[in-house]
């Protein structure tokens, strides 16, 4: 196995099984793409990229600089995207401020009822990847942006069938949606650089794991490559 994010995190027999059992072959885009930020949230990334226990003394769900990292490398694929007049979905908070409708999610954090992640403007995408009045909005509550919303229905509308996964966390909300849109036959694509995670471990076994069985999980810069060349 050549070297990847995850590489130091796997054992010799790990890496013997993968490459035994056949997983990590790629899938490949298809022709009908659309691009899927998930969470690129001032709750997620902060304001600025402060030290991670600065910014979640703020927002408990802050994931540290790595967010602004991601979002940096995430801005010429956007730009990309918008040229070529690909699909763009962003997802955006529903909850009440009272956190009500959240249900057991409330139940894994000790600090799951601070409201500094709902009120303001702390759920808004960050400015740098703002969405236009054309781009396509998910209203959710659940890690899969497939759970209980119009997001498939969206999807079979413009005829997709390759989703491009970038935001975070990537244990999170990103695995979840990708598995889900693995299940529903769709291609995955995963920018590794445009996703971010407030734990190391999780980041790297995350992109492992999809790429290993759900996704395709490669650099940046070739799903820009795609998105430039598309006929």
């Amino acid at each position: 196995m050549s070297k990847r994010i995850w590489t130091d995190f796997l054992g010799p027999d790990d890496q013997a099984v993968y490459e035994a059992a056949g997983y990590g072959k790629r899938v490949g885009f298809g022709t009908r793409p659309a691009l899927f930020i998930i969470d690129m949230q001032y709750n997620f990334c902060g304001e600025e990229p402060v030290d991670i226990f600065q910014g979640i003394k703020k927002y408990r769900t802050y994931c540290g600089p790595r967010g602004w990292e991601a979002v940096h490398q995430l801005v010429p694929l956007l730009h990309a995207c918008r040229e070529r007049g690909v699909p763009i979905f962003y997802t955006e908070s529903s909850r009440r401020n009272d956190l009500q409708d959240s249900g057991i999610q409330l139940g894994k954090s000790h600090r799951s009822m601070e409201k500094t992640v709902v009120e303001g403007d702390s759920t808004r995408t960050v400015a740098e990847l703002a969405p236009r009045h054309q781009d396509f909005r998910i209203q959710k509550q659940k890690p899969s942006a497939f759970f209980g919303t119009t997001f498939m229905s969206q999807l079979n509308h413009l005829d997709i069938d390759t989703l491009i996964i970038a935001g975070g966390a990537t244990s999170g909300c990103v695995r979840a949606t990708a598995v889900d849109a693995y299940s529903y036959n769709f291609r995955v694509i995963v920018p590794e650089e445009t996703c971010f995670d407030r734990f190391e471990a999780s980041h790297a076994m995350s992109l492992f794991d999809l790429n290993a069985k759900y996704a395709d999980v490669l650099p940046v810069a070739e799903a820009i490559e795609y998105i430039r060349n598309l006929g």
